[in-house]
């Protein structure tokens, strides 16, 4: 039994493809953010990796839907800033390119679950389950410039005031993205790879 689920049961070389360079990507990714040191060169490699996955992800959604291209949209600018960030930054600019990294991530991760809603029953529980997941930090930095108390608590207040220029010291809200986006990476890998995801004609 345990066998047979790791039997691919996908309906393209795309998808599969696209689920094993999407788990590969998450399980970097998520390495990674237990890692403090630069490692500048892996780090991008990682990058490079998520983009083919999410690429293929998003040919198997349908990239002419206009949810997942959003979703495709928003992990791309996230790319090129965090590229631009392991590339370099002057340090009073460092705050607002981790915050639209994180931000624009977030994005990502739930554009691509809220078009999971629209799809079969096992794809709706994963698309709730990110939905959910991603509102709650995105609130925090919508709310976070208002209620800073609500902004330490889930770890954006060090975020949202070193985009004034001051230096940044906690990382720890782009750590919870990373990770978020990591384990979700896992779920749709895994779903990729089962066969429940499969390009279907776009509504005319």
């Amino acid at each position: 039994m345990s066998t047979s689920l790791l039997i691919s049961r996908a309906e393209t070389l795309n998808a599969r493809v696209g689920a094993l360079t999407l788990a590969l990507g998450a399980f970097l990714n998520l390495v990674l953010s237990h890692v403090d040191t630069a490692l500048a060169p892996l780090r991008i490699l990682t990058l490079a990796i998520a983009a083919f996955a999410a690429w293929a992800f998003c040919d198997e959604m349908g990239l002419r839907k206009p949810l997942n291209r959003a979703g495709f949209v928003c992990f791309a600018i996230a790319l090129m800033t965090k590229v631009q960030i392991l590339l370099g930054v002057a340090p009073q600019f460092e705050g607002r390119h981790y915050l639209l990294y994180a931000a624009f991530l977030l994005l990502a991760v739930l554009f691509w679950s809220v078009a999971f809603l629209h799809r079969r029953r096992e794809l709706k529980v994963v698309g709730a389950i990110g939905v959910l997941a991603t509102l709650t930090p995105i609130a925090a930095i919508i709310v976070g410039h208002i209620v800073v108390g609500l902004g330490a608590v889930v770890g954006v207040g060090s975020l949202l005031s070193a985009t004034d220029g001051s230096t940044l010291s906690d990382l720890s809200f782009v750590t919870m993205v990373e990770r978020i986006f990591g384990l979700w990476g896992y779920v749709a890998a895994w779903l990729l790879w089962r066969g429940y995801i499969v390009n279907e004609p776009a509504a005319r």
